[in-house]
């Protein structure tokens, strides 16, 4: 059964696609387009619980523990995306290093094709290009739409606020010690892999303000406001997050 936290963030990310189809967005980015699918791609523990409940359910609990233990020297980062917005806000130098030019190909990838595509995180699904792109070619966007995927992940770490925050291979090698997910756990080359990996994260931090410059407001506030007024049985999410 899915908790309410985990249905706030499948709510962020249906309004998410709704406000991509507002604003016409057209992408490149088909079947098989898979040029940006890294390893390195950030997440909280809700999202890796959606993704783990999926594995379960699919019986892929063998293919899956293969896949999340495959990747070595990932990128760790030292601040989350809600700290650095903190940082921002207050005119602060942010100690956050910029990603690495190598980038692994993301192991869920199968010919080109995403195995866990239903239940991504949202990094992956804010991934998109307008132009046609290639390995090593910048992805071609509007200023707004890169906003408006911040405010999507500050929201979702701020559901998350207090649980696993980091790399998605390390989050989900961390989810191995919770009881539902033992069929995995069990598959794993030894304990001391999810223990290395939980050493490696950091806690998803509250939402402190967004990260939206004046200028992209206008095209953004949409998606916030429809996240905010969407209902998850008699409350909204807005009342939910603030503990109403």
């Amino acid at each position: 059964m899915s908790t309410l936290r985990e249905k706030i963030v499948q709510r962020i990310y249906h309004q998410f696609e709704q406000w991509i189809g507002q604003n016409k967005l057209q992408f490149s980015c088909q079947r098989g387009c898979a040029s940006c699918c890294t390893h390195n791609v950030t997440m909280t523990a809700t999202e890796g619980e959606l993704i783990h409940r999926f594995i379960n359910e699919n019986g892929r609990n063998s293919w899956f523990a293969d896949k999340i233990q495959s990747i070595k020297n990932r990128q760790q980062l030292t601040e989350t995306t809600n700290e650095l917005a903190q940082k921002c806000l207050a005119a602060e130098e942010s100690s956050t290093l910029p990603p690495e030019k190598k980038e692994t190909v993301c192991p869920f990838l199968e010919d080109d094709s995403c195995q866990i595509y239903e239940v991504r995180p949202f990094s992956c699904r804010s991934f998109a290009s307008v132009k046609k792109c290639r390995p090593g070619q910048a992805a071609e966007l509007p200023q707004y739409y890169i906003s408006a995927t911040t405010a999507g992940q500050q929201l979702i770490e701020h559901v998350g606020q207090g649980e696993y925050w980091g790399n998605m291979h390390d989050v989900l090698l961390a989810l191995c010690d919770i009881k539902e997910n033992e069929g995995t756990a069990e598959l794993l080359a030894s304990q001391s892999v999810a223990d290395q990996a939980r050493s490696r994260l950091t806690k998803a931090q509250p939402l402190p303000g967004f990260l939206i410059g004046q200028d992209e407001y206008e095209k953004v506030s949409p998606f916030i406001l429809a996240v905010f007024n969407d209902k998850i049985g008699e409350k909204n999410v807005e009342d939910i997050l603030n503990g109403k």
